[in-house]
């Protein structure tokens, strides 16, 4: 049977566009129970901003009115059995009246689901800030199109100025969201290896931005997808509303050696850039990665032969499955993208073509290492389906993140190397 219960919905992935937003504020029209994991993971993501000194969390006293629950983040009606039987009109009036008085850029009112199913009225709120009311998300769809639904609403509610071709310069990263485990470590990362090529990036469309970066967002001269599942529709919609082209690499995302390089030519070619200082910095990455094999190597303890399995979207699947085959010569055993659509399709293509059977349950096939988010990690571990882990994926299990810790770029592949390495290295020499 397999185990579900903590994979992100539709609903979440809305809630984390509009919260991807510094200067915007996100109601939900709708109980407690819809409120407290959405804000925690929002507060979560805003631990700290690159080039800021202090975080850029709220304030918690700040927000102590019976909406927020002392949760500075998301803020909810709190609709209980009598209010879906009446209306919450004089909450939902109430809270977005404290809401607006705070005058961020834009507020987000969000129906829960049951909210949406008795059919609340969400056009009881308005005034001279821009207000997103979304009746209802795709509650049973993924994430990754409940995050671009809710961006596409922001962009009608924001609209980027088009500005002429001679006047744009940098590129945006499309398909990042502040979701995505360590996503400014990422972000940080990727800019470091675009900025050795002379690219400068202007920002993440749907992530850490804010209301003048959106009406500013069509200033680019091209649009990186990272994460295809997260992000192409949106490139697409740029390109038609804006005129601004796009890339998505073949390789999947970032991740991996081959798929880094593949994705940062992809890039460097759209954008008439030179990827050759790029290419020499993951060409330091591979001999720092080749050092450490070597020396398991010495001890006899190999990863060649030795099992994984990986539950992730589908380009961080692909890219990480196809990383640890043709790197480490490890074996899949198991694979399940949900909602990885065409990548999904392409990894078993790929080990169909070379004969490795696959399975679909990666939560109940026993493997090695499983590549994984935390949660599902933790549980294979401790019920004998995995030796080990490493977290590719939120919720993680780390509670402090004193270093860097990207998932993509060059510092995601060694973090992952020094994961898969040091579970078999553990497992193989003391157990």
């Amino acid at each position: 049977m397999p185990l579900n219960y903590e994979r992100p919905d539709g609903f979440l992935g809305a809630l984390m566009a509009f919260e991807g937003i510094t200067d915007g504020f996100t109601i939900i029209h709708g109980p407690t129970g819809c409120k407290y994991y959405p804000a925690s993971v929002a507060e979560s993501a805003y631990q700290y901003r690159p080039g800021q000194a202090a975080p850029a969390a709220r304030n918690v006293l700040t927000f102590t009115s019976r909406y927020f629950f002392t949760q500075p983040r998301i803020p909810c009606t709190y609709l209980d059995s009598g209010k879906f039987v009446t209306g919450g009109r004089d909450r939902l009036q109430d809270l977005y009246a404290q809401v607006a008085a705070q005058r961020p850029g834009l507020i987000a009112v969000v129906n829960s689901p049951g909210a949406s199913l008795v059919g609340e009225d969400l056009t009881a709120i308005g005034g001279p800030i821009p207000t997103i009311r979304l009746d209802h998300a795709p509650y049973s769809g993924g994430c990754g199109e409940g995050f671009q639904n809710a961006v596409l609403a922001v962009l009608d509610s924001i609209p980027p100025t088009p500005v002429p071709v001679a006047q744009r310069h940098g590129i945006n990263l499309v398909g990042l969201s502040i979701l995505h485990l360590d996503w400014q470590d990422s972000l940080t990362d990727l800019q470091g290896l675009l900025g050795l090529c002379g690219i400068s990036v202007r920002g993440i469309i749907g992530a850490g931005w804010s209301t003048e970066e959106i009406r500013h967002s069509a200033e680019a001269t091209l649009n990186v997808v990272v994460h295809a599942e997260y992000g192409e529709r949106l490139a697409k919609e740029y390109e038609r509303r804006c005129g601004i082209p796009y890339v998505i690499s073949p390789a999947g995302a970032p991740l991996g050696f081959d798929a880094l390089e593949t994705w940062l030519r992809t890039v460097c070619t759209a954008a008439g850039a030179d990827p050759s200082p790029g290419l020499a910095r993951i060409q330091e990455g591979r001999r720092q990665a080749a050092r450490s094999v070597a020396v398991l190597a010495a001890y006899q303890l190999q990863p060649r032969g030795r099992t994984f399995s990986v539950e992730a979207d589908g380009s961080t699947a692909y890219a990480a499955a196809r990383f640890l085959y043709e790197y480490l010569g490890m074996i899949p055993v198991a694979a399940a993208c949900p909602g990885g659509g065409p990548w999904e399709t392409a990894l078993r293509a790929y080990f169909a073509e070379r004969h490795i059977p696959v399975g679909d349950d990666p939560q109940h096939t026993n493997a090695d290492v499983m590549i994984a988010s935390g949660s599902l990690g933790a549980s294979a571990r401790s019920r004998g389906v995995a030796l080990g882990s490493v977290n590719v994926e939120a919720p993680d299990e780390r509670l402090v993140h004193v270093t860097p810790a990207p998932v993509l770029g060059l510092g995601g592949t060694l973090r992952l190397l020094d994961g898969v390495l040091n579970v078999i290295a553990d497992r193989q020499r003391f157990r």
